[in-house]
């Protein structure tokens, strides 16, 4: 009997048979269609295949089975068609909702070309939906001021972006935050009526903002987001819409602050997010998601949320207690899916050990509560300074084991290095094990990596780094000189390196009061610059370029 195919991921049911056969006529999606048989299958995803010496059949629950199944031919085929090892391969998903979300409001709005390469990556990494987090990134008429000079999204955009995800069976579901997160509208005067605290606010962690970030809950406010829905949704197919309204940290400190004290604010909270919510349901026919953050603080409210929206129960760091906190919303009755992280942002190379355990953790949880399903998220806090490898391993784990729980690791990081980074053998490694670099301090802060700390210098970080002792600081550059240099994607490699060496040359000079990281500075801004432009449009390069000037001062 000929060996077995190696598949990625690994389907749910492969029986050997004997023998070999000839599949070179199945070249298509159309050759390969022979059964569309939904009630075989108990997902719409499902697909049986089988090749033996007398025949060959395919049968799958519905047409976005296809592009899963087509994945596991090739693999089957293994390069030589005309010998085809028998067998019969059964497979479905792990969960039925796999989604990403990309930031495109933390200075980074990529282009066609690069949309289309995510569009093609979720596909072989088994993802089915897609989101592009906004702020204020989308040409709103009649708000100009707000979006102008961040190169936003168009309804052409859109159009052209929904009929890429559509022929990948990928649903694109649009995504407004309507609550929280408009501190980019409110520091322009026409908007600060809108604001909680117009003139800033104290966050929970002690740090004063200058600009407020949340809408105060009034009729005002309402109007203007559900204007924004009323432009917005039109131009999608999704019967789904992610409203955000995470994170109202000022909420009751301004405008509100009477109503919130003598009706608390987790009610305050809760009458405005419904009133959008009924609006997205009356008016669009949309289920509205929704960040439960607010809520899980507030569990006594989430009765109290109308038409049974989807919660999105979010959480980036190892240890998150993603099983408590999905009971309580599964307790109300709330369909849910768990939110992990790529653990990109705020570290410059990510942070793999964190990443993976986030992401197995989640999908755990989300197993053992009944959650739908995945929706990872890849966030540009602080600029967007990483690139987009530094996100490739953490998409080929999530999507691979939200398809399959027995995914292991070496499977992710077969499928990134194979189909994701252009199949260059060690290269996803070198990507992964960039990701650990900065563990070898000993620190790893919350929502970002040492190294980067170096870099942002804020005053937060500032007492647990002078703890750092400068013989880690060696065994970081270490590790950081005994990186293997992947074959491909040199130039984002060099950049990362760059950036990495950056930060570790800003903190010894703060240390011995030299000036080593000048220059290495003035290289790192070019070759951010020089990305952005190959990868991204131009609205927003100003603003990240100047985290270089404004954090990391030599």
């Amino acid at each position: 009997m000929p060996p077995a195919p190696v598949f990625t991921p690994t389907p749910h049911s492969w029986t050997p048979l004997p023998g070999t056969a000839d599949t070179s006529d199945w070249r298509s999606a159309q050759d390969l269609v022979v059964k569309t048989t939904p009630e075989r299958f108990r997902s719409s995803e499902a697909y049986r295949i089988e090749i033996s010496e007398s025949r060959k059949t395919l049968e799958v629950a519905s047409r976005s089975a296809l592009p899963f199944a087509c994945q596991h031919l090739v693999q089957w085929q293994g390069g030589n068609a005309r010998s085809t090892p028998c067998g019969i391969l059964e497979d479905a998903p792990r969960f039925p909702v796999r989604g990403f979300m990309l930031d495109i409001s933390r200075c980074k709005v990529p282009t066609r070309a690069s949309l289309e390469k995510w569009v093609g990556w979720l596909s072989i990494c088994r993802f089915n939906q897609f989101q592009l987090y906004t702020e204020h990134t989308f040409a709103y008429t009649g708000h100009e001021e707000v979006w102008k000079d961040s190169s936003p999204m168009t309804p052409e955009d859109i159009d052209w972006l929904q009929d890429l995800c559509a022929s990948h069976h990928i649903e694109l579901v649009p995504n407004q935050n309507c609550f929280g997160h408009f501190e980019r509208w409110i520091r322009h005067p026409a908007y600060r009526r809108f604001a909680e605290t117009p003139d800033g606010f104290l966050t929970p962690w002690g740090e004063r903002r200058n600009i407020g970030s949340v809408l105060k809950p009034d009729a005002a406010s309402l109007h203007l987001v559900t204007g924004l829905l009323e432009e917005l949704l039109p131009l999608f197919r999704s019967r789904q819409v992610n409203i955000g309204c995470d994170e109202t940290f000022e909420l009751g400190q301004g405008a509100s602050r009477e109503r919130c004290n003598r009706e608390g604010s987790g009610a305050v909270y809760t009458e405005f997010v419904s009133q959008i919510m009924k609006t997205v349901r009356a008016q669009h026919g949309k289920t509205p998601q929704f960040w439960a953050d607010i809520l899980l603080s507030h569990p006594e409210m989430l009765h109290r949320l109308p038409g049974n929206p989807i919660a999105l129960n979010w959480g980036y760091e190892a240890g998150h207690p993603y099983g408590k906190e999905g009971a309580k919303l599964a307790e109300a009755g709330l369909e849910v899916l768990v939110c992990p992280g790529t653990s990109s942002w705020r570290s410059f190379s990510g942070r793999t050990t964190n990443m993976r355990c986030n992401i197995l953790e989640a999908l755990s949880a989300a197993e053992t509560y009944g959650a739908k399903g995945v929706l990872l998220t890849d966030w540009g806090d602080a600029g967007h300074l990483q690139l987009e490898e530094v996100s490739l391993p953490a998409l080929a784990w999530c999507g691979l084991s939200a398809w399959n729980a027995s995914t292991t690791w070496d499977d992710a990081l077969r499928l990134c290095e194979r189909e994701l980074l252009g199949g260059l053998p060690g290269d996803a490694s070198c990507w992964a094990e960039a990701g650990k670099v900065s563990e070898t301090t000993g620190w790893e802060p919350v929502n970002c990596n040492a190294l980067f700390a170096f870099f942002g210098n804020t005053p937060a970080h500032q007492a647990q780094i002078a703890e750092i002792s400068d013989e880690r600081l060696d065994s970081c550059q270490k590790a950081l000189d005994d990186l293997s240099e992947p074959s491909g994607h040199r130039e984002a490699w060099e950049q990362t390196l760059r950036n990495l060496q950056l930060s570790l040359c800003l903190e010894r000079d703060r240390r011995t009061g030299g000036h080593t990281a000048v220059p290495l500075q003035q290289e790192a801004m070019k070759g951010h610059e020089r990305l952005w432009r190959a990868r991204n449009r131009e609205g927003g390069l100003a603003e990240s370029l100047s985290m270089y000037t404004r954090n990391a001062n030599p």
